[in-house]
């Protein structure tokens, strides 16, 4: 009975290490959007200062050119994909929730006026804080931390430095966990 207990104890542990080992292969979604909310954040920061009426290109920019590349990588990951596990399915589709609602969010923004962004940050500490705790990811509770208390700092702070704390929240929920796991497998396959 014992060593059946064992045996159902590995199983489990092995499920997870697979389950792990694939989020591992989703950190260039991860880098990706970090990436593009990074950049679009500060550059509109930047054009807030410089060049008000253009504030809002960096972000018909970004943003299409990663959901062009998402779409490159999700195809190629598709070419490779296996059977999903229970927690891979559950993500997958809290990340496709979290995306309707982001969408959502962002275009009746106006309506929440300067509070949209620290809404946002909240958003991503849910998503990385689930996805850290699933796959035991300590980088992804600790941005997740962060960005619950970026957000919070938000509710005080004029607009463009909601941007800088976005920027912020990003770089630490996404950008570097994103890179530590890419590290991290590199580290795994050699």
């Amino acid at each position: 009975m014992e060593l059946e207990n064992q045996q159902q104890l590995d199983l489990i542990a092995q499920t997870i290490k697979m389950a792990q080992r694939r989020f591992y292969n989703d950190s260039p979604y991860y880098i990706l959007w970090g990436s593009a909310v990074f950049v679009a954040s500060i550059v509109q920061y930047i054009l807030l200062l410089k060049a008000p009426d253009y504030n809002a290109i960096p972000w018909a920019v970004c943003i299409p050119m990663a959901l062009i590349l998402q779409f490159v990588l999700i195809r190629r990951q598709k070419k490779s994909e296996k059977i999903k596990t229970h927690i891979e399915t559950l993500l997958n589709t809290m990340w496709m929730a979290f995306g309707i609602t982001l969408f959502i969010l962002l275009s009746f923004s106006a309506k929440l006026g300067l509070n949209t962004y620290p809404v946002v940050l909240c958003l991503y500490a849910i998503t990385t804080f689930v996805s850290g705790t699933a796959f035991k990811i300590n980088a992804y509770l600790v941005g997740a931390i962060a960005c619950w208390v970026l957000a919070i700092l938000g509710f005080f702070v004029d607009f463009q430095y909601q941007l800088l704390l976005l920027a912020a929240g990003v770089l630490l929920a996404f950008i570097v966990p994103g890179i530590i796991l890419r590290l991290r497998e590199k580290s795994e396959i050699n």
